[in-house]
Formats: C-alpha cells, sequence, structure tokens
C-alpha cells in the first residue's frame, strides 16, 4: 500500500502549516472585507454562515477524532493479543522433549525479536519489510516443526494445544498489519484542514474592524485549533508521533523477559 504525502508527513508540520495558514486566511478576509466596503445586513448574513461553517467544522473534527481514537485502541489491543498469544504458543513448547522444546523456544525468541523490529521500524519501509521477512522464515520453521511433530506417535495431545496456539499467533499479525494500513481516510483529513482555513477566511472578513489586542482570542483560536487537529492526527498514528502505542509493544517485552528470553 502506497503511503499518501498525508500519511508521510509528520504531523507536527502539518499543524503548524495549518496555524500560520489559518492566519494568513483570517488577514486576507480582513482585507477583502475591507476593499469591497460590505453593508451591515451583508455582516449579519456573513456572520449567520461563520456560525454553520463552526458546527460543521466541530462535527467533522470530532468525527475525525474518533475515528482516530478508535484506531489507537483498536492497535493497543491487538498487540496486547498478539503478546498473549506467542505467550501462550511458548508455554506449550514445554509439552514436547526437551530437544523439540530448545529448538522451539529459540525460534519463539527469534519471531519476538522479529515483532519487536517491526514496530520499533513502523516508519522505514526497508527495515519494515526485513523484519517481515524475518517473521515469515520464523513462522516456517514453527509450523513444519509443529506439522513434523504431530506425525509421530503419541503426539496428538501436545499437536492439539500447540498447532492452534500458533494458528493464533500467525493470524493476529496478519491482522495487525491490515489494521495499520486501515488509517483515517486522506479525504477526510483534507475536509477538516479545508475547513479550518475557510472558517479563519469567513471570520476574517466578517471582522475587518478589529483591535491589536483582539489579535491575542484570533491566534489563541488559530493555535487551540492546530493543536487539537495534531492530537487527532496523532492518535490515528499509534505507533508514531507523542501518543504511541508502547503498552502493547511492552507487554510482548515483558512476554518475552518473563519466558527467559533475552530480547536484542
Amino acid at each position: 500500500m502506497e503511503n499518501s504525502f498525508i500519511h508521510i508527513t509528520d504531523a507536527l508540520i502539518l499543524c503548524i502549516f495549518l496555524f500560520i495558514a489559518m492566519l494568513l486566511m483570517f488577514q486576507l478576509g480582513r482585507m477583502l472585507a475591507k476593499s469591497w466596503k460590505q453593508e451591515e445586513s451583508e455582516s449579519k448574513g456573513i456572520s449567520i454562515l461563520l456560525t454553520a461553517i463552526f458546527g460543521l467544522s466541530a462535527f467533522i473534527l470530532a468525527f475525525t477524532f474518533g475515528m482516530s481514537a478508535s484506531r489507537y485502541s483498536n492497535v493497543r489491543d491487538l498487540i496486547i493479543e498478539e503478546a498473549n498469544n506467542i505467550g501462550t504458543a511458548s508455554l506449550r513448547s514445554n509439552l514436547y522433549s526437551d530437544s523439540v522444546n530448545d529448538a522451539f523456544r529459540s525460534d519463539f525468541k527469534k519471531y519476538i525479536d522479529a515483532r519487536l523490529s517491526y514496530y520499533e521500524h513502523i516508519t522505514d519501509k526497508d527495515l519494515i519489510n526485513k523484519a517481515k521477512l524475518e517473521a515469515e522464515k520464523v513462522r516456517v520453521d514453527l509450523w513444519q516443526r509443529a506439522a513434523q511433530q504431530s506425525k509421530l506417535p503419541n503426539m496428538l495431545i501436545p499437536s492439539n494445544n500447540m498447532i492452534p496456539a500458533l494458528n493464533s499467533m500467525f493470524d493476529i499479525a496478519a491482522t495487525i498489519e491490515m489494521t495499520l494500513y486501515a488509517r483515517v481516510p486522506d479525504l477526510v483529513i483534507y475536509m477538516l484542514f479545508i475547513l479550518g482555513l475557510v472558517t479563519s477566511f469567513i471570520g476574517g472578513y466578517a471582522s475587518k474592524d478589529i483591535r491589536k489586542k483582539d489579535w491575542i482570542i484570533i491566534v489563541a483560536f488559530a493555535l487551540f485549533s492546530s493543536m487539537v487537529t495534531y492530537i487527532t492526527l496523532d492518535l490515528g498514528r499509534p505507533m508514531r508521533g507523542i501518543i504511541k502505542g508502547n503498552i502493547g509493544v511492552q507487554a510482548i517485552m515483558d512476554v518475552s523477559k518473563s519466558l527467559g528470553y533475552l530480547v536484542n
């Protein structure tokens, strides 16, 4: 899946641009209002329109924030579930003989290292692909070993426990990858930015006669709007930025330590 301009650009940069652009659009609206010499009745109509635009902006912002918060929560919970699945599968390797158990544990350590590398380098396409390739190799080894053991006599109980655990561990990894791809649509984010700029422009057009101290309120409005937008964008990127889903990754590390693995 190709990364778009919105996705690859840091949220802080986008919101700094939004803050500056909102101030410029407000000033542009003031300049046009002065040059066009709007009448009093026109000003009242613009004020009504500004109220409607404010309401629409608030709706889009709340909608986008809800999507981002839901995505953050889903990714965090899925990674915690993955940690539990890895722990379950690793513990079930104790059902096998010592030599087979040691081979399983070695592969589980490699798998955990690959998964942690995947999360740590989520913004680096090359390192992500490398981590995915390493995890895929370990998946093949784990599955082949479990399949071979299932064909041996007296291995029915261990196999019936290990194979479903491995399936769950592999499936949740694929689910996480698809969830990370299913980000907030760029069109929604573009609409959020456009509404912010339109609101500033109309606000400036309806407020041509303002005092210097009124700029404090104007700047505060642009600043807080940009800050809320930043938090919304950052929530929608749970493995990047300030608000990260570290709880899930920490869960995998805790499982690794509890099983006696050394994480690279």
